[in-house]
């Protein structure tokens, strides 16, 4: 053979063989390599924990000139959740930080983005919802990668929710009546022979209305409708009576004639204080418990039946009164608008508190005011001080609660057991 041809030969070779020994290299470094796998994050949707139902683990061969990958396949492949009745559902990934979060409704996606992006997300409407859920754990120093993905499915019913705080009261009490539409943005009304109430708004869905059982409510079944989109929900509650002192009074005839005998008596009330009955605002203005205005010994008792002087008929004592000194400060019950702060023939020296709803509370017989009307009062405020003022016998506050015409027990409002203090899930 020629010496020329030889070394082309050699030459042709040279690099085929380096080749063969670098693939054959790759191949035993490529087979060598043992892929690491690691435990899937915890992922908890709607209530319900999951596995991945594919989970890729990539291993960088030759310093990353290559990858090596395994791919488990989970033979449980989509999480079915079956029915699910919230507009919010929660997700729970823990510390992951990469991770994509897609909804897709009837298979049309309404949602992409991270599980901080879906914090606060509310379905609009309800549907066949399936969801991914895509983890990828950082390359550390080795460049080694993980990446599971979790499958959900879903059928999604969310439908009105309305809970009464009781199907029992007694006279005095305040009824709360929680009402979640789900989809549904219009307020419901409320309709019922025990007393006006109207429904407040908690948030974009939820609602409540606090319905009154006047202390001299008739004993018996009463029947409270709740309405909206042409749909009526209907739940009777029983009431039950509630015992009631007496008490006999003397007054002097000049404060008699001063007052309640006053012919601009009825005038003055009617356009000062019954007029309140049948206002309210739209707002909750509270979120605590009421308190006692003044601290003292009780003198005339709630919802009393009074003989005052030589009358056979007794009146009824609406509120209470608290004995103590001329001068003592008068704080509000609780936080509210101040729609009345003047002196009333009858009354006195009057301030009342709308709270929301047309809950409201009366401070009469006042020695001074210290609120203007319209004024927005947190509880515990300074509104006044004690007095006797109006028709009184002597230093003393009543405190009287009522929405619209009913007159309600204070004493469930001041211990926090007040149905009033209803959540949808439980007092407050």
């Amino acid at each position: 053979m020629e010496p020329k041809k030889k070394k082309k030969r050699i030459k042709f070779w040279i690099p085929v063989l380096a080749l063969l020994l670098g693939a054959g290299a790759a191949a035993y470094a490529y087979a060598a390599t043992a892929v690491r796998v690691c435990q899937p994050p915890a992922v908890g949707f709607a209530g319900h924990t999951t596995v991945p139902v594919r989970s890729t683990f990539t291993e960088p061969v030759l310093g990353g000139l290559l990858e090596k990958r395994i791919v488990e396949e989970s033979p449980y492949p989509v999480t079915d959740l079956g029915i699910l009745s919230d507009k919010r559902l929660d997700l729970e990934v823990g510390e992951s930080p990469s991770a994509e979060w897609v909804i897709r409704l009837n298979g049309e996606e309404v949602f992409r983005g991270t599980p901080a992006d879906y914090e606060g997300f509310a379905f609009s409407e309800n549907g066949t919802y399936d969801a991914t859920l895509l983890i990828a754990l950082p390359a550390g120093e080795d460049r080694s990668e993980a990446e599971f993905s979790y499958e959900f499915a879903f059928e999604l019913d969310v439908q009105p929710k309305v809970l009464f705080s009781s199907d029992r009261a007694i006279q005095g009490d305040i009824l709360s009546v929680y009402v979640n539409l789900g989809f549904e943005t219009v307020l419901p009304t409320i309709e019922t022979d025990l007393g006006h109430a109207i429904f407040l708004p908690l948030s974009e869905e939820e609602s409540i209305a606090y319905v009154p059982v006047n202390y001299a409510q008739e004993p018996g079944k009463w029947e409270i409708r709740v309405c909206w989109d042409n749909r009526i929900h209907t739940q009777h509650v029983i009431v039950t009576g509630r015992t009631y002192g007496k008490q006999y009074m003397t007054i002097s005839q000049e404060t008699a004639d001063a007052t309640m005998n006053n012919p601009e008596g009825p005038a003055n009330w009617a356009e000062r204080i019954k007029v309140l009955w049948e206002t309210y605002d739209e707002k909750k203005y509270w979120t605590e418990t009421f308190l006692q205005p003044c601290e003292g010994p009780i003198s005339t008792a709630f919802g009393l039946y009074r003989y005052t002087n030589d009358n056979p008929v007794p009146s009824r004592h609406t509120g209470i009164d608290i004995a103590v000194p001329t001068g003592t400060p008068v704080l509000a019950s609780n936080s509210g608008r101040v729609v009345r702060a003047e002196e009333i023939i009858y009354t006195g020296n009057t301030v009342v508190i709308e709270h929301g709803g047309g809950l409201k509370t009366y401070y009469y017989h006042m020695d001074s005011i210290e609120v203007k009307e319209g004024q927005i009062v947190e509880r515990g405020a300074l509104i006044g001080t004690v007095g006797s003022t109006g028709y009184s016998t002597g230093a003393h506050l009543h405190f009287e609660v009522k929405m619209g015409r009913s007159s309600l027990s204070p004493w469930e409002l001041f211990d926090g057991s007040s149905e009033v203090y209803f959540t949808g899930s439980g007092l407050s």
